[in-house]
C-alpha cells in the first residue's frame, strides 16, 4: 500500500501509504451502521429483542461494537470497509488491530463523538484510532 506521491503528505502516512478519506471512512460507517440496524430491526420483529427506542438504540449500539469487534480483531475490513476499499490496520505493524484493541475502537467509534476529532488530526486518526493503535488505509486495486 505505499503512496505514488511519495511518503509525508497529507494524504499519505510517514511510510508512504494512502490514507484513507474522511468520505470513505464516513460512508463505510454508515454502511455498518446501517446493517447492524437492519439486524436490530429483524430481531425486533422475531420477537428477539425489545422494540422500545431506548432498547432498540442500545441493541444497535451493542450489536454495532460486537460487528466491528469481531470484523477488527483477526482482519482489516468491516463490509462498509471492504465496499469502500479502505482497512483499519495497526500503526505498528500495518496487520490486524488484535481483539482488545478492536474491542476498544468500536467501543469509542460506536459512542460518535470520539470520531468526531478525526477532523482535526493531520493523518484523520479520531480518538478510537489513537486508543486502538489503528490508522485507516486505501486497499489498492488488484492486480489481475
Amino acid at each position: 500500500m505505499t503512496s505514488e506521491r511519495g511518503a509525508n503528505s497529507s494524504q499519505t502516512t510517514g511510510s508512504g501509504q494512502d490514507l484513507a478519506t474522511l468520505g470513505a471512512r464516513f460512508v463505510a460507517l454508515f454502511i455498518d451502521w446501517i446493517a447492524c440496524t437492519i439486524l436490530a430491526i429483524g430481531l425486533s420483529w422475531l420477537d428477539l429483542a425489545t422494540a422500545d427506542p431506548f432498547g432498540q438504540a442500545l441493541l444497535r449500539a451493542v450489536l454495532f461494537a460486537a460487528y466491528c469487534t469481531a470484523l477488527l480483531a483477526f482482519g482489516t475490513q468491516t463490509l462498509g470497509m471492504w465496499l469502500m476499499r479502505i482497512a483499519c490496520v495497526s500503526a505498528d505493524h500495518g496487520g490486524p488491530i488484535g481483539p482488545l484493541r478492536s474491542l476498544i475502537r468500536a467501543v469509542l467509534l460506536s459512542l460518535l463523538l470520539p470520531a468526531l476529532t478525526a477532523l482535526a488530526h493531520p493523518y484523520h486518526r479520531g480518538l478510537h484510532d489513537l486508543a486502538a493503535g489503528s490508522v485507516m488505509l486505501k486497499v489498492p486495486p488488484r492486480q489481475a
